[in-house]
């Protein structure tokens, strides 16, 4: 009688806002903190191995910060996580039913990481010059890698609920949009996070009135634009060579995607667009100039407005069958991006970090040029608002489907009772 009744358990419901909005909100933010944690190991890791070779103080501090915020934000990432998990047990059962009966032995390997992870993560935090400079680096890595091996797994349930064509610990991996899907993500990681890092020391120079903060508060921003900047441009590419793989795999998932009446796609490249225009502008007006930028900065900038402008232009301006005009135009503002990135970083390369002499700080990065800053500060936020949104446009292609082509949301919630197993 009993397991009679358990079978007639009401399913719950979230006052007000429904069964989607609570699931979004919990899993947008365990997602983002999780991307965060990921790209800052990956910049500590970095950071400490190179200043371990230099011998580079700026770079030894950068990879003890990222190490420190890494540690702060590690344990919200899972909190959220839970929250999100137990809201999808109760509100979509089914769906969850379906996923651990399938990936049953990928969550127990992947949660089961965070017992090798978590006392990784505090002796590494806590063992900055306690432990010789050449074990602490490794240790760092050693977070990195079980850190990573925590998304490689969990990824592999984003690629099956995009084509769901085999299950399992490594059999998923095998699905056509696992490795680029993979890729995409891990280098989206260390991008945005260095933007959002760059912004953030802009900020904290503007305020600082110490000539030695300030003067590592602008190193700190003027690298991070470039390894943001670097790693975003692969984005585009990775992204399409997912979408190849999506086009050939799940036509009908792609054909959502890109032809959405809501333009998911078009939304995409906005983002992308103003993300990248604002790097042109702060790379023009970094340095403090008397005219502000120089003329090549100036047409880097209009270059770059001019083709990520294109790649917006609606099929009624276009014609049909010229998709291929957007591709090339954003494929151009990349081009450009990447030329300006490269002369310039050029000189940078050549020359050790100069370390300004007391009453030389209006010749730092960002010093002298509000439109520098805000423009750093800018490409961060929108290089958050892409990677959040292309969560959103991944789960909204999916249409009436929680896994694609196979379960459908109506058949989504409720109580998991798959049949043979309860009376």
């Amino acid at each position: 009688m009993l397991r009679v009744l358990g079978l007639h358990v009401s399913v719950p419901s979230w006052p007000i806002v429904g069964d989607h909005f609570p699931v979004a909100f919990f899993f947008t933010l365990h997602i983002a903190v999780a991307e965060l944690s990921l790209g800052l190991i990956t910049l500590a890791a970095c950071f400490e191995t190179v200043g371990l070779r230099s011998g580079n103080e700026w770079h030894l501090r950068y990879a003890r910060a990222a190490a420190n915020t890494y540690y702060l934000v590690f344990s919200l990432g899972a909190t959220f996580a839970v929250f999100a998990v137990t809201i999808i047990i109760g509100l979509w059962g089914v769906t969850w039913g379906v996923l651990l009966n399938r990936f049953f032995s990928l969550f127990g390997v992947a949660f089961g990481l965070f017992f090798v992870l978590a006392p990784l993560l505090v002796v590494y935090r806590n063992s900055f010059g306690r432990m010789s400079a050449g074990r602490h680096a490794a240790l760092g890595w050693a977070v990195w890698f079980w850190q990573t091996l925590f998304m490689v797994l969990i990824v592999e349930i984003d690629a099956y609920m995009l084509d769901p064509a085999q299950p399992g610990l490594l059999s998923g991996m095998l699905n056509p949009p696992y490795v680029p899907l993979l890729l995409h993500r891990m280098i989206g990681n260390v991008s945005w996070t260095a933007l959002i890092l760059a912004g953030f020391a802009v900020l904290r120079m503007a305020r600082s009135v110490d000539e030695g903060e300030r003067a590592f508060q602008s190193w700190a921003a003027r690298i991070n634009l470039r390894i943001g900047v670097l790693t975003g441009l692969l984005m585009p590419v990775l992204g399409f060579a997912l979408l190849e793989v999506l086009r050939s795999s799940v036509s009908g998932y792609f054909d959502n995607l890109v032809g959405s009446p809501v333009h998911l796609f078009v939304f995409q490249s906005a983002l992308l667009g103003l993300m990248f225009v604002a790097a042109n502008v702060a790379l023009a007006w970094e340095r403090p100039l008397r005219s502000g930028a120089d003329p090549f900065g100036k047409v880097c900038v209009g270059l770059s407005v001019l083709l990520f402008g294109g790649g917006l232009l609606p099929a009624s301006v276009l014609g049909t069958g010229v998709y291929w005009v957007r591709y090339a135009a954003i494929g151009g503002g990349l081009v450009v991006t990447l030329v300006h990135l490269l002369l310039r970083s050029a000189p940078v390369r050549r020359a050790p970090v100069p370390v300004p002499a007391p009453g030389a700080t209006a010749v730092l990065p960002y010093s002298s040029f509000a439109v520098a800053r805000r423009a750093v500060v800018a490409c961060g936020v929108f290089s958050v608002m892409l990677a959040l949104y292309m969560g959103y446009m991944k789960e909204t292609a999916r249409g009436p489907y929680t896994v694609n082509g196979e379960l459908t949301q109506q058949d989504s919630r409720g109580l998991w009772n798959p049949q043979g197993i309860y009376p």
